[in-house]
């Protein structure tokens, strides 16, 4: 409280100690009007000590966080009169009470709540209750207020029955995806992103990221697939904490958007691309409007492109260079941007400069007689990599919808992006400027769009046969191939 009177702040922990325990006291609280002050009275008093409440003060009870959608759902049951119990976690000692039903990740203590219209019910020995009060006059939209589906009108009080003594308990209700909504709304509208789907091929630092961000943004539709398990190594990175270790890596990011999003539509493969999933990865594939590929390994990543290629899907490829000093985002079009292979071919330096971040890649490039040791970088020097192709991904999920975000359209024309974390001694980026002397010179933190063509001759998305014959002088309606007998 804000006042240094040792005897005004005894005589209102006195008071709200009676109020608690609904027990009389010798000491009451009494606003003044004139002074707008709440003052600490005792019996016989004339001369109150005034008190100044601060809006700190005023959150002084642990608070309820209940759904609205929930409690339309409980209202027939509510309105015959019975209670429905319902379970929350507790949070901090008690301070906070949270609908468990709001999303997947329930806290480590939990209790039941029995929630029930006020009657004569209310001072049974149940611990924890949320009374529901018909009040007329309450404001429609307060956040303890529920306008029951009869249009009725209920103020809502929580109570935790502890120890002998009644704890009141504040009660906020929330309307989630409205809320959620609201803080994107002027750049998305509301449901702009409700019928897109996207496919997120490696769950490491940046299709983690990438996946939860979109989540955020209002995409609703996601498909993970990744084969590995979250490790105690990857936590310095990927949005999994040190408690979920061992979970498969779809299923931590599969709990992480839906705590951003809990209507999403999440389907987990915790699989590997390979060929011999070649059909099961096509199918996912079909169905979606975007790809992001996170994978670690350049096999998969022409498996995946050539996928696309073939279904018409955009997709965006995102990596670190070794130690993370840098990365790359690529976005590929079908048939009309550069293409995956396209891409190493045309940079073969910068595909093969991949960041070597967990066991399985680095034994794939280890000589037998000389193992490589994982190295990756700091999170913070994946993030901006992550965010970028995040970004990027955003923009193609928004084609053709109405956004004010379609000014960056003019920014984001290259096929690939470059980003650089600091000068790598033993890169050709070593010898960069400081960052504050250049002004016509690549330096660190800054991103590049850098422009290159198709490959004609590609063998994924360009006319490689017909490349091939002409250079040879080979006429190919003339070559007969034979049938399998």
């Amino acid at each position: 409280m804000t006042t240094n009177d040792p005897q005004q702040q005894q005589m209102i922990r006195d008071a709200m100690k009676s109020i608690a325990e609904r027990k009389p006291g010798r000491t009451k609280l009494v606003y003044d009007k004139t002074k707008r002050t709440i003052v600490a009275v005792a019996e016989g008093s004339q001369v109150p000590r005034a008190l100044n409440i601060t809006a700190d003060d005023a959150d002084m009870f642990g608070a309820i966080t209940l759904s609205g959608t929930w409690l339309r759902e409980a209202w027939p049951s509510l309105a015959a009169g019975s209670d429905v119990a319902v379970r929350f976690t507790l949070w901090d000692k008690g301070d906070a009470y949270t609908l468990c039903d709001l999303g997947p990740q329930v806290g480590p203590i939990t209790a039941e709540v029995a929630v029930g219209l006020e009657g004569p019910g209310d001072s049974d020995d149940t611990r924890l209750r949320i009374i529901l009060s018909k009040d007329s006059s309450a404001a429609a939209h307060g956040p303890c207020t529920f306008v029951a589906p009869d249009g009725s009108t209920f103020t809502l009080k929580g109570y935790d029955h502890h120890d002998g003594r009644v704890v009141p308990l504040d009660v906020a209700i929330v309307e989630v995806q409205p809320a959620l909504s609201e803080r994107r709304a002027g750049l998305l509208e509301n449901t702009v992103l409700d019928d897109r789907s996207i496919v997120c091929f490696g769950l490491g630092t940046g299709g983690a990221y990438a996946a939860i961000e979109l989540a955020k943004c209002g995409v609703r539709r996601f498909t993970l697939v990744d084969p590995d398990r979250l490790s105690v190594g990857n936590v310095s990175r990927h949005p999994g904490g040190i408690s979920q270790v061992g979970r498969y890596k779809v299923n931590v990011v599969r709990d992480a958007i839906l705590e951003k999003n809990p209507d999403a539509q999440v389907f987990v493969y915790p699989i590997a691309v390979s060929p011999e999933k070649l059909e099961d990865i096509r199918s996912l594939i079909r169905g979606a409007n975007l790809v992001i590929c996170g994978t670690d390994n350049r096999p998969s990543k022409l498996l995946i492109n050539q996928l696309c290629i073939e279904e018409n899907v955009a997709a965006v490829y995102g990596g670190a260079f070794r130690r993370a000093y840098g990365g790359q985002v690529l976005r590929v079009r079908p048939r009309v941007s550069p293409c995956q292979q396209c891409f190493i071919s045309a940079m073969p330096d910068e595909a093969a400069d991949v960041e070597i971040s967990s066991p399985t890649e680095a034994d794939a490039v280890a000589y037998s007689d000389r193992p490589v040791a994982v190295e990756p970088g700091l999170s913070l020097d994946v993030l901006p990599i992550a965010n970028f192709l995040t970004k990027l991904a955003l923009m193609e999920l928004l084609e053709g919808k109405p956004t004010s975000l379609d000014i960056l359209r003019r920014d984001f024309s290259a096929p690939w992006y470059l980003w650089l974390n600091r000068p790598e001694p033993g890169t050709q980026y070593a010898g960069m400027p400081p960052l504050s002397d250049s002004i016509d010179e690549m330096t660190i933190n800054r991103w590049y769009g850098v422009e290159f063509e198709r490959d004609t001759a590609c063998p994924a998305c360009g006319d490689f046969l017909g490349t091939m014959a002409a250079a040879h002088g080979i006429d190919l309606d003339a070559v007969v191939i034979p049938s399998k007998a």
